[in-house]
This record gives structure tokens, C-alpha cells and sequence, in this order.
């Protein structure tokens, strides 16, 4: 994101939350609020006319649901990145959420840290679920993500991290330790930058490198 502030967009179908989040969310350094929505429909509207960073989506909503919401930014709006902030627990649901391409599922009893936490790592193109577990069972939900990307997606900031450093020949794992990531994490970016170079080995993700002067030769 270099130094400029995440622009963010809230949707809920609740005033009063939907108000409350956004005066939370202005007074974070680093984000900046641009725009709300009362439902699905209208979100993914508002996401084609401002172009934010990242959407902050509940699920329930009138007109269309947050995660088909979530399915249409993310099919016409590669570059806006979805965090579901929800009241449901359902496993069911997480799992629809991250397959339509969400990056991150919160509760509303979540803290105001938690939920600023995730939109950062959203904007960087990383996947989060609280809980210890949350890398490993996100590495689950998003392979039908990844499996419907087409060659010429856009590569995420923490994407062209790792291909970097697997072009300068760490392993995965390696790679993992450097960024501070889970190595499920690691491997589920690498499986997506894989899909979206058409890479058939580390020698394609070189070549992108290389063609796009992420690396020195």
C-alpha cells in the first residue's frame, strides 16, 4: 500500500453499526473510510464507483447476501480485497465466505484491533482467521479460490514478496520464516501466484521477476 491510507468501504444493513464502525474506522491512522453501503447489491455498486482497498462486508443483508456481494466485488474487482464481519459462527458460512474470496471472517464481538488487524492484512493480500489454528484452516477454504483463478490475475503485494524470495532460491518454507507467515499461508500464496503466472515451476516465477524488475540479476 506504500504510504498512503487503506480506503475502505463499510457495509451493513444496520445504521447504527454501520455509523459506528466508520467512526472507529476514521479515527485509525492508516485508514481512510470512503464510502458505505446498506446492502449487498448497493456494496458491490459502491465498490465499482470508488475502487477502495478493501470492503468491510456483513453476510446478512437485503437485496444480495455479503458473500455473494464477496463473489462480485472479487470477479469485478481483483484489486478490492473483502473482510466478512459477521454476527454468525457457522462454519458453513466461513467456508462460502473464503471460497467466494473473502480474505478475512470476524465476529462482531471482535475488537476494534482485531478487525483493524485483519484490513491491513487484507490490503497485503494475506488471508486471516483468529485462532491458533486459523492459517491451517484458511489454507482449507480458499483452494476452490484459487482453483478458479485464471492466468493474468492480479499478483497481491505479499505474492510478489514470495515470488521473490523464491526466485532468489528460498524454499517455502524458508520464505515463510522471512515474511513471519504460517508455511500453510506460504503455500497457499504460492499455489495462487502459480495459477495466476501460469507458472509450471520456480523457473516461470524467475522470468516474472525478472520481466517485472522485482529482482536484480
Amino acid at each position: 500500500m506504500g504510504t498512503r491510507p487503506i480506503r475502505v468501504l463499510v457495509a451493513d444493513d444496520h445504521q447504527i453499526v454501520r455509523q459506528g464502525l466508520i467512526r472507529l474506522l476514521e479515527a485509525v491512522d492508516g485508514l481512510e473510510v470512503v464510502g458505505e453501503a446498506a446492502d449487498g447489491e448497493e456494496a458491490v455498486g459502491r465498490v465499482l464507483d470508488l475502487d477502495p482497498d478493501v470492503a468491510v462486508l456483513d453476510i446478512v443483508m437485503p437485496a444480495l447476501d455479503g458473500i455473494e456481494a464477496t463473489r462480485r466485488i472479487r470477479s469485478a474487482r481483483p484489486r478490492t480485497e473483502v473482510v466478512i464481519l459477521t454476527a454468525h459462527k457457522s462454519t458453513a458460512y466461513r467456508r462460502r465466505a473464503f471460497e467466494a474470496g473473502a480474505r478475512g471472517y470476524l465476529l462482531k464481538d471482535c475488537g476494534l484491533e482485531q478487525l483493524v488487524h485483519s484490513i491491513r492484512h487484507a490490503a497485503h493480500g494475506d488471508y486471516y482467521l483468529p485462532g491458533d489454528a486459523g492459517h491451517d484452516v484458511v489454507a482449507g477454504y480458499v483452494k476452490p479460490w484459487i482453483r478458479s483463478q485464471q492466468p493474468g490475475g492480479i499478483v497481491t503485494p505479499r505474492e510478489r514478496e514470495l515470488a521473490c524470495l523464491l526466485a532468489d532460491g528460498y524454499s517455502t518454507k524458508e520464505a515463510a520464516a522471512v515474511l513471519d507467515i504460517s508455511v500453510k499461508t506460504a503455500e497457499t500464496h504460492r499455489a495462487s501466484i502459480m495459477r495466476k503466472l501460469d507458472a509450471k515451476n520456480v523457473a516461470d516465477i524467475v522470468k516474472y521477476c525478472i520481466r517485472n524488475r522485482l529482482i536484480d540479476l
